[in-house]
């Protein structure tokens, strides 16, 4: 009993090792099998920043930030967001890439089922081709074949290999086709007239929305500006004439005195609050989705901080 115990840690160490080392061989695979390690991961990265900012405060004092008050915060919360934004960006490209190689796929796939060769010989005979990111499926799903695996359970395989709206969508058409009996060449050449259609109709709505982020990029660009403008002229002139009206001692008058540091630290502020709304709103027009924006949010956001950083330590 107790050397199957030990049998059995000796494997689950190996397969911690082994999770390891493919981690960082291929660390999006490795995510992509459980998105919930990516929170772990971010999770980790700002409370470990944050820490690191309360204690190094602590024992520098008056130490305030960088740029303004807090804003050591918001720079660990932009690097704690920086691994979900990378792996959205990511899985975003491989969802095209997969997307535009698809319909290319079936279309020979297509071809070869009604040029009267079997269903394996045709899979057997595309898979020679190059399909980019769907090559390495594409033989996976031949050798299953060959190995006797049903043609249903090879392609919902296949479809969690790539889980791309399109691919779902196509492989359930296939498969529902393939249920009733019907040809299965012609059902393949059916659906890649429709994914033909599909994928023209994403261009146009790509091409189409591609105005109104360049909007959200100007907007914030224009905003900037102002922003630049009220830092460098408006903040200075207030904080003269204050210093102005309090040595000639006007009778009468009455002025609050101008916490100059407190203003730029709230115009940096509507800097980083101004970026993020901006990319949201990009993502949102973007792709339908306000999360897809996170990438733009988290772009905007950096600059206005740079654009701070530099009017702090290498005025304009």
């Amino acid at each position: 009993m107790e050397e199957k115990d030990n049998l059995l840690d000796a494997m689950e160490k190996k397969k911690k090792e082994k999770m390891i080392v493919t981690f960082f061989h291929d660390p999006l695979g490795v995510i992509r099998k459980n998105p919930i390690r990516l929170g772990y991961i971010s999770g980790a990265i700002g409370i470990g920043l944050m820490l690191l900012i309360y204690f190094y405060s602590k024992s520098h004092e008056g130490w305030t930030g960088f740029v303004a008050p807090y804003d050591a915060y918001i720079l660990a919360g932009i690097a704690a967001f920086t691994p979900p934004a990378y792996y959205m960006y990511a899985e975003e490209k491989r969802v095209k890439k997969a997307d535009n190689e698809f319909p290319t796929l079936l279309s020979n796939l297509a071809q070869a089922k009604r040029a009267g060769l079997t269903l394996v010989d045709s899979f057997r005979l595309i898979s020679e081709g190059d399909y980019g990111i769907l090559t390495d499926g594409l033989k996976t799903v031949t050798y299953q074949l060959t190995w006797g695996v049903p043609f249903e359970d090879s392609l919902r395989m296949f479809a969690k290999r790539y889980p791309t709206r399109m691919i779902n969508r196509s492989i359930e058409m296939i498969i529902e086709g393939y249920r009733v009996g019907g040809d299965v060449g012609n059902i393949l050449k059916i659906t890649a007239d429709d994914v033909n259609e599909l994928k023209a109709l994403e261009k146009k709505r790509a091409a189409d929305m591609m105005p109104y982020i360049a909007i959200c990029y100007i907007t914030f660009g224009v905003f900037m500006l102002i922003l630049l403008v009220l830092y460098n002229t408006f903040i200075p002139m207030m904080s003269e004439a204050a210093e102005e009206v309090t040595g000639a001692g006007v009778s009468g008058a009455v002025m609050v005195k101008v916490d100059s540091e407190r203003m730029k630290m709230i115009l940096f502020h509507c800097g980083i609050i101004q970026g993020i709304c901006s990319g949201f709103m990009a993502g949102k027009l973007g792709s339908g989705k306000i999360i897809a924006g996170l990438k733009h949010a988290l772009l905007l956001a950096s600059g206005a901080f740079a654009l701070f950083a530099i009017l702090e330590f290498a005025p304009v």
